[in-house]
């Protein structure tokens, strides 16, 4: 039952959060604004240090060894972090279905009742290392998008965007809560 009630909060919260990174021959855009590379999370009646404290806990909690993966900190402004992502998404590819992997850097910039969240330095590929790009053509490599900007790969469009859209989503539920909630 609390499994239910968890993953309807979770349903409710993916559809009417409005936060989102969509994907585009561009490569990850705010789903509202696409001229923009990040989004802006907004957390009322947080200060820009309280929030930078949260995102310390969420990486601390969240990562095996959060020394290694945090690259660079300013306390209570900047935060930048490297996320790998084993069997990131799963591509058709003719009759089989191939994982691919991922590893990105993650950027925050605090403010007050704000974060502004961008993913840099994005590297997609297969276990064949076969990278995937979000635009472009060829024979060694795999694309969403063809040079002309036509959708060319459906399945790895949406699975980018679920990814990265539940990152946000898990990251923005955690920066709401006012501690960490553990059951013994």
């Amino acid at each position: 039952m609390k499994n239910l009630v968890l993953l309807s909060i979770l349903l409710i919260c993916t559809y009417s959060y409005g936060q989102k990174f969509s994907v585009s021959p561009n490569g990850l855009r705010d789903a509202n604004n696409t001229e923009k590379s990040f989004i802006i999370i907004p957390v009322e009646g947080k200060t820009a240090k309280e929030l930078y404290d949260q995102a310390i806990k969420y990486i601390n909690i969240n990562y095996k060894s959060p020394d290694n993966v945090i690259k660079g900190k300013i306390e209570g402004e900047y935060l930048r972090f490297n996320t790998y992502a084993p069997h990131f998404i799963i591509i058709k590819n003719v009759l089989a279905r191939a994982p691919f992997n991922a590893k990105f850097s993650t950027e925050l910039s605090f403010k007050d009742g704000k974060i502004k969240y961008e993913i840099i330095d994005l590297e997609i590929y297969s276990e064949a290392n076969y990278p995937l790009y979000f635009t472009g053509s060829g024979i060694s490599s795999f694309f969403i998008y063809n040079k002309e900007g036509i959708l060319k790969r459906e399945d790895a469009k949406t699975g980018v965007e679920d990814f990265f859209n539940a990152l946000i989503l898990s990251f923005s539920l955690f920066l709401q809560t006012d501690k960490v909630q553990e059951e013994w």
